[in-house]
C-alpha cells in the first residue's frame, strides 16, 4: 500500500465538487440498502484471515466485483516504487456507498509475472509523486486486471470527520500515532488505520485484520522512527 500522502495528493487532484457527485451516481455501482455498507461496519472473519467492507471481502472480492460495486468511473495502474516490487491500484474517483460520497483505492493482487506483463504493455509510464513510476493498464489487459483480488481498501470521504465523531461511530482506537497535521487512530480487530487530519480530513485503510501488524502499523512505527529527530 503506498503512502498515505501520495493518496491524498492522487485525489486532490481529481477532486470534485461535492454538490456533482451528489447529482452523478457511477454508471453501474450497485445502490446500496440504507444503513448499509457505511465505513465503520466492518466484518471480520473468526480468524481474522479476511473482513468485508463497503460490500467486498479482502481477500476473496476482485476488481471486477468492485466495479460491479462501485461503478465504472475508475482507473487501473500498475505502480513500482523505488524500494518495491510491483502493485496493482484501481482507483474509482466518484463512487457512492452507504449514501456517502468518497473516493476509494483498491490494491489487488496479481502474480508477478502477469503485473510484469501489464507493465510491459503500458510503455514508459509516468513518473509518480512518491518517487516511483505509474503504468497505466490498457484497454487490452482490463479483463485481466479486473480478475486481480483486492487485498486492501484505502477510502477518502468527501465529508469532514472529526474526533467526537470517530469515537462516535468506531470506539476508542487501540493506539494513536502523531504524525505532521494529524493522527493515526489504529482499530487492530478491524484492520483499520484511521487518519484524522487537524483539519477534518480523513483517509481510512483497511486490510484483513490477520495483516494489520505487518501492512499498516509495523510501516507507521518504522516511519515514526526515521522522522524521529
Amino acid at each position: 500500500m503506498r503512502n498515505w500522502k501520495v493518496l491524498l495528493l492522487v485525489a486532490m487532484g481529481v477532486a470534485m465538487s461535492g454538490f456533482f457527485l451528489a447529482i452523478m451516481r457511477p454508471p453501474g455501482g450497485q445502490s446500496t440498502t440504507p444503513g448499509r455498507d457505511l465505513p465503520w461496519q466492518v466484518a471480520v472473519s473468526d480468524n481474522g484471515a479476511s473482513s468485508t467492507v463497503f460490500g467486498l471481502t479482502l481477500g476473496q472480492s476482485t476488481l471486477r466485483d468492485a466495479v460491479r460495486k462501485l461503478g465504472r468511473r475508475y482507473e487501473m495502474g500498475v505502480f513500482q516504487e523505488r524500494d518495491r516490487g510491483l502493485s496493482l491500484e484501481a482507483y474509482f474517483r466518484d463512487a457512492v456507498v452507504g449514501g456517502l460520497n468518497a473516493r476509494l483505492v483498491l490494491s489487488a493482487h496479481l502474480p508477478e509475472e502477469q503485473l510484469a506483463l501489464l507493465r510491459a504493455h503500458a510503455g514508459a509510464g509516468q513518473p509518480t509523486a512518491g518517487g516511483g513510476r505509474h503504468f497505466p493498464v490498457t484497454e487490452a489487459d482490463h479483463d485481466l486486471a479486473l480478475d486481480a483480488v483486492v487485498t486492501a481498501i484505502t477510502y477518502l470521504p468527501v465529508v469532514r470527520l472529526d474526533a467526537d465523531l470517530v469515537r462516535k461511530r468506531f470506539g476508542e482506537p487501540a493506539e494513536r500515532l502523531p504524525v505532521q497535521d494529524g493522527m493515526h487512530w489504529l482499530y487492530p480487530p478491524l484492520g483499520l488505520d484511521l487518519l484524522l487530519g487537524d483539519n477534518g480530513g480523513a483517509l481510512l485503510q483497511y486490510v484483513p485484520p490477520a495483516k494489520f501488524e505487518q501492512r499498516l502499523r509495523r510501516p507507521l512505527r518504522q516511519r515514526e522512527r526515521e522522522e524521529r529527530p
